[in-house]
């Protein structure tokens, strides 16, 4: 696979699974857009970006959900680089909320991050990336029983199987390609989230590959690789599929 000259947005690029597939990216020679909200760690990832293959980055610290953010990330990518070649929509978040909750919060915070923003950022590339040809990935987690408290997030997940199998099938006739990998357990900044401490982190996660049938907990690099492959010309009929990659967890 060579990406040597192509355009790539990560949005999520600060951490986890959009750090290492920008970092996988860029060795790979693609010239890359960078997209995050913690500005520290937006630039370390950038600067190893760089060091790959000497091309630097466009960092944005943007958060998406305000108004005419993913206007400017398209903007500014077309501007310096002319074209666009891949969108990786791998920004997200988990928020607990239940029916209990007399707000709608949680549901809205969600439905603007996880559902809204690749929806819009599929709008504002479609037309460059059927000029390219290039294609889409959705980054977002694998099937999983539902636990009170993640009803909303459950919701969302579903809701971008749909998209990305109906968004692939309305694309197609244009040459373009939407594709979702979905992982598992994967070991990333998630569980701080939930004010779990470093310190005991890897307890945690030795519990949960307990009920994951490979007992593995997944690492970034892993599902930046099935990233890098599903935005590749490899499979050309690669189209609107959801790819698990999830140790079999969600069928056991």
């Amino acid at each position: 696979m060579d990406f040597t000259g192509k355009v790539v947005i990560v949005t999520g690029a600060s951490s986890g699974i959009g750090a290492a597939t920008a970092k996988l990216f860029a060795s790979y020679g693609a010239l890359l857009t960078l997209v995050g909200r913690n500005e520290e760690r937006l630039l370390r990832v950038a600067e190893a970006c760089e060091q790959a293959k000497g091309n630097k980055p466009i960092s944005l610290l943007l958060d998406l959900t305000q108004n005419n953010s993913c206007e400017e990330v398209v903007r500014k990518t077309v501007e310096t680089y002319k074209k666009l070649d891949v969108l990786i929509n791998c920004a997200g978040k988990v928020v607990l909320s239940t029916l209990f909750d007399n707000d709608m919060d949680g549901l809205d915070e969600i439905i603007a991050i996880n559902l809204r923003v690749p929806y819009r950022l599929t709008q504002l590339c479609l037309p460059h990336l059927t000029t390219s040809k290039g294609n889409i990935v959705n980054v977002f987690g694998a099937p999983m029983r539902s636990r009170p408290g993640f009803t909303p997030f459950c919701m969302i997940r579903d809701a971008l199987e749909r998209f990305t199998k109906f968004g692939g099938l309305e694309i197609a006739p244009v040459g373009v390609r939407m594709n979702a990998v979905r992982p598992g357990i994967t070991r990333t900044n998630f569980l701080s989230n939930f004010n779990i401490s470093e310190d005991v982190m890897d307890q945690v996660y030795e519990v949960i590959s307990q009920v994951v049938p490979t007992e593995k907990i997944i690492e970034p690099e892993e599902i930046a690789r099935m990233i890098l492959f599903t935005s590749s010309d490899i499979c050309p009929n690669l189209n609107a599929a959801n790819l698990v990659v999830d140790g079999a967890a969600s069928w056991s």
